[in-house]
């Protein structure tokens, strides 16, 4: 085997099994993010399938950056994996999800981030205690069993609710679900025309159907929420994308076409002039409200669909689907970088030292890429191309990641509770519930 037979192979992959649109920029230079549009879901599925066709093994812990970057580079990893003797890579020791890392790292909950932009901006406030509700923030199983980060029926009332509490500002819903696409869209077009400088004004669009802003998550749809300003320029409005930290001109009639997509509907307004200063109470109590010692619901909800799509009583799904059934995993796994935002402001509060909390910057980071292990394996069991004892195998495997899973996210929630109750009396408070959720988080 040459260089050259692994990049016809990648690129027949490519071409047969990912239906990929871009194939007309592949080259060996081309990169697979930025030219050849492939996402983290797509460059597992494509290392998926070069390991059963071309019988090379990828460990989860042999592949860099680099390896990923282009055609080329990932051609030459591979070459390296099929002349190894021992299975070992030169390259640097990683993680096929940190492999990912560089094109998720900025996207935690576009809702959470929208509202918190206004707060960065005040120094009278911190935004970080907004994201104690995200790390544990609803994740859904559709009824195709599937893990779903959107649905209509969520609502984001509880972290509207809090806003108000924690910055004495009001999130008022300015879309009316009972009014058609075209009225909804007058009534945003009236606020951005009435605009003050201190308004916000948010609203859910497809960002499938924005190309331009190289959005490579490749969901079809992707409910997104942004916010808008008018410009000079009547053709284009400004956006800012904080969640994804971005913001520029897009033309006008490209984001009213994605706010009209059926897959969307939502918006809000909300004005930064009302921000007050956060007590210290209602910091506690909102860590109180949102944290739960007992259970992880993302990892609840992998395991469930996991269970639905291997159980052969189960007419409705098989392990064929459960690659498609994850696909949305790693949007949601990202949340758990809202662990970080806890640590962070108890621990400079309190004045503790750096070096452990980068460490548990990187338990958190353990966290965060495991769940992208776990896919890679699903992938792998929906392909049909694995004996009975294989696939047996990538299941054992798959329910030991999740049970690592819990036990790491346990001890981050033991951690950081700890780290609130030390916070929590050096501000002398007396919080209602406190010790129910001590003892739930030491159980």
């Amino acid at each position: 085997m040459n260089k050259n037979t692994i990049i016809d192979a990648i690129k027949l992959v490519l071409e047969q099994e990912l239906n990929n649109q871009k194939l007309d920029h592949f080259t060996s230079s081309a990169r697979l993010n930025e030219d050849l549009y492939l996402d983290s879901v797509q460059i597992m599925q494509l290392l998926v399938h070069i390991e059963l066709t071309l019988g090379i093994d990828i460990p989860d812990a042999s592949l860099s950056n680099d390896d990923v970057a282009t055609v080329s580079s990932l051609a030459d990893f591979l070459l390296t994996q099929s002349t190894s003797d021992n299975g070992n890579s030169s390259h640097a020791p990683n993680d096929i999800a940190q492999a990912q890392e560089e094109f998720e790292d900025i996207k935690v909950h576009c809702f959470v981030s929208c509202l918190c932009e206004s707060i960065k901006a005040n120094e009278q406030v911190d935004h970080r205690p907004f994201y104690f509700g995200v790390w544990d923030a609803e994740v859904l199983v559709n009824q195709d069993h599937h893990l779903a980060y959107h649905s209509d029926d969520i609502n984001h009332d509880v972290f509207r609710e809090w806003y108000k509490k924690l910055y004495g500002v009001s999130v008022t819903s300015w879309y009316c679900e009972t009014l058609s696409k075209q009225e909804n869209l007058h009534t945003l077009q009236t606020l951005l025309a009435q605009k003050s400088k201190s308004e916000h004004i948010m609203v859910m669009l497809d960002m499938y159907l924005l190309p331009e802003r190289e959005n490579k998550f490749n969901q079809n749809p992707f409910p997104h929420y942004v916010m808008l300003e008018e410009t000079n320029d009547p053709a284009t409005w400004f956006m800012y994308d904080p969640d994804f930290r971005w913001e520029g001109t897009q033309n006008k009639n490209q984001v009213i076409a994605a706010i009209e997509s059926e897959a969307v509907a939502g918006g809000y307004i909300f004005d930064s002039r009302d921000i007050t200063p956060t007590n210290n109470t209602v910091v506690g109590e909102y860590f109180l409200a949102s944290f739960n010692a007992k259970n992880n619901p993302m990892t609840d909800k992998v395991r469930e669909v996991v269970h639905a799509h291997i159980d052969n009583d189960n007419n409705d799904t098989d392990a064929t689907q459960l690659g498609e059934a994850l696909k949305q995993l790693p949007v949601l796994a990202i949340r758990k970088y809202a662990y970080e935002h806890g640590f962070a402001f108890f621990w400079r509060d309190i004045g503790f030292p750096e070096a452990e909390f980068e460490h548990w910057c990187d338990v958190i980071e353990a966290l965060v890429s495991n769940y992208k292990n776990i896919q890679f394996r699903a992938m792998k069991l929906a392909t049909e191309q694995l004996s009975l004892t294989n696939k047996n195998a990538l299941i054992a495997e798959i329910f030991m990641l999740l049970d690592q899973q819990d036990e790491r996210e346990f001890r981050i929630k033991q951690h950081l509770f700890d780290v609130f109750s030390q916070w929590s009396a050096l501000h002398n408070l007396h919080l209602n519930n406190s010790q129910i959720v001590a003892e739930d988080a030491t159980a």
